[in-house]
């Protein structure tokens, strides 16, 4: 594998493929399977190291990047944020206005937990978020762009995975009622790979999983340089979950975890095949 992150200090993210460049049109993204919060972050939080943890377990797509590695050896590349998202969350709007999970105090700096509860110390402010998304989000998001411009400019054309994991019991912020399929496609209808659906549905039928469209989680990661702007950037949001691959009390994988990696590793084939 070749690590093609060229960050000046600590490495806040990866970018891995094959070699130099991508063989094929395939970024496969991975923003939230990290529990690493650095040191100097974690004196913003209120809580103990056992009320963080608990709250990390809840809010981790745990092995995500390794769930989603076959895109490796397919010839794509795997764009992994290595920072816990709750230091700060790339998959989110930059500016709270347009972020609608801001209004519980998620947004791209989460100021609250998954319950509603006080997130960090009362000093902080506004002057360190903005630290915040200097430091992380606003190098992540460039250089995610920049590699899809990459793939546009070398084959017209970008397929994105957007590899998440979600509870089987809905967190405090969700839906109560929502549906909890075994697997979850997401999309925005101006990025959708419409032609694709009936083929990864039967892989997930055929392996005897459910699944389901937009729910419990809808939408999928674009560049905001090329979301509902470039028709060329496909995008596939791939939620699995946790049940299926893990204890969800422990953190730890199941016996069904190898099962669960081989079907999203089929999946991916698939998708790959109509590049």
């Amino acid at each position: 594998m070749y690590d093609r992150s060229t960050l000046n200090g600590p490495k806040t993210f990866e970018i891995i493929s094959q070699g130099e460049r991508s063989r094929i049109p395939l970024i496969v993204h991975i923003p939230h399977s990290s529990v690493f919060i650095p040191e100097d972050e974690r004196l913003t939080f209120c809580h103990s190291d056992l009320e963080l943890n608990d709250e990390l377990l809840r809010m981790t797509d745990r092995y995500t990047d390794d769930l989603f590695s076959e895109a490796i050896k397919l010839g794509g590349t795997l764009f992994v944020n290595r920072v816990s998202r709750l230091v700060c969350d790339p998959e989110r709007f930059p500016d709270d206005e347009s972020e609608p999970m801001s209004t519980k105090g998620m947004g791209a700096v989460y100021t609250k937990t998954s319950a509603g509860n006080q997130l960090k110390v009362d000093s902080f402010g506004s002057g360190d978020k903005n630290e915040v998304m200097n430091k992380y989000f606003h190098p992540y998001s460039k250089t995610l762009e920049e590699e899809v411009t990459k793939m546009l400019e070398a084959f017209e054309k970008c397929f994105i995975i957007d590899g998440h994991s979600f509870p089987s019991i809905p967190s405090p912020y969700e839906d109560p009622n929502s549906q909890r399929p075994d697997i979850c496609f997401g999309y925005d209808p101006f990025h959708a790979p419409n032609d694709q659906f009936k083929d990864i549905e039967n892989i997930c039928k055929s392996n005897n999983y459910g699944s389901g469209h937009n729910e419990p989680f809808s939408g999928s990661y674009v560049p905001l340089k090329y979301f509902e702007k470039e028709s060329k950037v496909k995008s596939l949001m791939i939620e699995i979950r946790r049940g299926t691959y893990m204890n969800e009390s422990t953190g730890s994988k199941s016996q069904q975890y190898d099962q669960t990696k081989n079907l999203i590793s089929e999946v991916m084939r698939e998708i790959v095949s109509t590049l």
